[in-house]
């Protein structure tokens, strides 16, 4: 095994994991974030991950290609699979969610966690990394990442461009603190064999079971186009209904005014309800996208500000669905305004005069 080039392939790469799991091969480096020439280093001869190019380092982190598996859903549930590689075209359509493999594989020894972020290219173009808080020291196998697609038009990603950027630290791992207080021994918690080396389908049953992974905005959106829809016909369909009475009751006293009133108030009510069940409906679409995106936001650091411009969209378009029927129920409400001004000064009745009755030549009895 020679250690001062990198392995050749993943047999290689594998034998050197195991052999450097839990010993590390440069002590004096220390316990901190790796600039490129640590990260070349362990990669060299720990085979953390393969393959491994210089050509990927940059000054504190390591760029990586997409690579293997992707995942997605249509709007009717439907899962679409495929694989792709370096070059290779990709679309993301307007507010989805695909889930894509990265190249390597990683074999990270006991002594190394990682971290990853998007391209801050993609994120300048509104595409959302579901980014992990870390990766533990331990993990084999691919990384599995959800991308956000958080526009409003289809995505296509340039393949032949790294998708993230990957950082590495060395931790304590190894340490024996002098103190007295420090756990005797200690109590290192490794990762799970039984969790290495996991396929796509184990991780998406792990997070939703059997049920397909979708954006919760285009549905919401639907359901409060539909429920503004109904709403604002029901609102005219009301206003048209309290006209009919109010003309059909005009000149009928106090009485027949209260009663248009009373009607009119009854159909308000009807409105308000559903005016009640919509804001429900928009609370329960801020609230899905809210934790949505606070979900592929964990640890995304720079891409806060994008995620927030785009819930900003999607709120403008709700507010533009609720100003038909805010409109309609404005209407009804200086209606039933009218119909109480008209209770409070009824129009006065005008006298009738009575004529005296004439005789056969005209004249007065």
């Amino acid at each position: 095994m020679d250690l001062n080039r990198i392995a050749e392939n993943d047999t290689e790469a594998l034998a050197r994991a195991e052999r450097f799991e839990n010993f590390d091969p440069f002590p004096s480096i220390p316990r901190a974030l790796l600039s490129s020439a640590e990260i070349a280093d362990y990669a060299r001869v720990t085979g953390m991950l393969h393959p491994f190019s210089m050509a990927q380092l940059k000054s504190a982190s390591y760029e990586v290609f997409m690579g293997g598996q992707v995942i997605s859903w249509d709007g009717s549930g439907l899962r679409m699979d495929a694989t792709i590689e370096k070059g290779s075209p990709l679309t993301l359509k307007a507010n989805s969610i695909v889930f894509v493999e990265v190249e390597p594989i990683f074999r990270l020894p006991n002594y190394i966690a990682i971290r990853f972020n998007l391209r801050i290219t993609h994120v300048h173009r509104g595409l959302l990394l579901g980014t992990g808080p870390l990766v533990d020291p331990g993990f084999h196998g691919k990384l599995l990442i959800p991308l956000h697609n958080l526009t409003s038009s289809d995505y296509s990603i340039d393949t032949s461009e790294a998708l993230i950027w990957i950082e590495f630290t060395k931790t304590t791992f190894g340490i024996e603190p002098d103190e007295e207080l420090a756990l005797r021994p200690r109590d290192f918690r490794g990762f799970p064999k039984g969790k290495r080396n996991f396929k796509p389908d184990q991780y998406l049953r792990k997070a939703n079971g059997p049920n397909p992974i979708q954006s919760s905005i285009p549905a919401a959106i639907a359901v409060s186009a539909e429920a503004a829809k109904q709403a604002a016909l029901s609102a005219a369909d009301s206003l048209k209904t309290t006209e009919r009475l109010d003309r059909r009751l005009q000149g009928l006293g106090i009485g027949a005014a209260g009663f248009a009133l009373f009607v009119t108030l009854l159909t308000l009510a009807g409105l308000g309800y559903s005016l009640y069940q919509i804001g429900q409906q928009f609370i329960s679409m801020a609230q899905n996208s809210h934790s949505l995106i606070a979900t592929i936001q964990q640890g995304a650091g720079s891409d806060t500000k994008a995620a927030n411009d785009k819930t900003a969209q999607t709120q403008e378009k709700i507010d533009k669905l609720s100003a038909e029927y805010r409109d309609q129920f404005e209407k009804l409400t200086s209606r039933v305004n009218e119909l109480t001004a008209s209770i409070q000064q009824p129009k006065p009745v005008e006298p009738t005069v009575r004529r005296k009755k004439r005789g056969r030549k005209g004249r007065a009895r």
